[in-house]
């Protein structure tokens, strides 16, 4: 193996890594310490955990969320998500990784199996992608990161794709190096970007609840900010 490969599978990676777990750690502590402080200024402690609990596991797996409002979307969506998590997480040559640099690792999904959702990834991240391109309404709600994350992606995904295929055309080292340093690249924009919501996702529907309890005279005090010391009649 080339030396720089050699470096960006190792120490490189390893930075990288602590930089990514570090940075969701942090975002985890500030998001937990602001929903505390939230319910604390409050003064009410009365909140529906079921029910939260209940619609933050419905949109783990939002199966039945899917067809509703643009169901193309969605379904492209929730394909690109499942092809990062399992891909990313289980494929044999990851775990190789990091087993040699943190001395541990768990079970891997058969190859062919990821594959195949590689394949659906790519076709995901491609549908995003042209969406936010031709579609106006996702075009006016897009900004240059939310491009250059699915290219990212894309990179990501195609190339490791043809890094297992035989008749790939592209040298393996180059090709390997390409891809290694795209997924390094997404671990380190990850604690800063909307891909935080990969940790943070199961605090928005606490969060939101959280938002909604007011002070006491809170909802007096938000009238007479909006309306005026009179007030309103509703």
């Amino acid at each position: 193996m080339p030396t720089w490969l050699t470096l960006a599978k190792g120490p490189a990676f390893l930075f990288v890594l602590a930089v990514f777990a570090l940075g969701l750690l942090r975002l985890i502590v500030l998001t937990v310490w602001d929903i505390l402080a939230a319910v604390h200024r409050a003064g009410n402690r009365r909140m529906p955990y079921r029910q939260i609990l209940r619609q933050t596991l419905s949109w783990l797996l939002p199966v039945n969320h899917l067809h509703r409002a643009r169901p193309a979307y969605s379904f492209a969506s929730f394909g690109l998500h499942v092809s990062i998590l399992l891909v990313g997480l289980f494929l044999r040559n990851h775990l190789d990784i990091l087993q040699a640099n943190i001395g541990f690792a768990w079970w891997s999904i058969s190859k062919p199996i990821l594959d195949v959702l590689t394949l659906i990834g790519i076709a995901g991240a491609a549908f995003l992608l042209l969406s936010r391109i031709y579609v106006m309404s996702s075009q006016r709600l897009s900004r240059t990161s939310d491009y250059l994350l699915l290219l990212l992606l894309l990179n990501i995904l195609v190339s490791g794709y043809l890094a297992g295929r035989d008749w790939n055309p592209i040298p393996y080292d180059e090709l390997m190096l390409f891809h290694v340093l795209n997924g390094m690249a997404l671990l380190l924009v990850a604690p800063f970007s909307k891909i935080a919501h990969c940790v943070l996702f199961p605090f928005i529907r606490l969060g939101a609840e959280v938002a909604w309890h007011l002070t006491p005279r809170g909802g007096s005090e938000v009238i007479q900010t909006l309306h005026g010391p009179q007030g309103r009649k509703i």
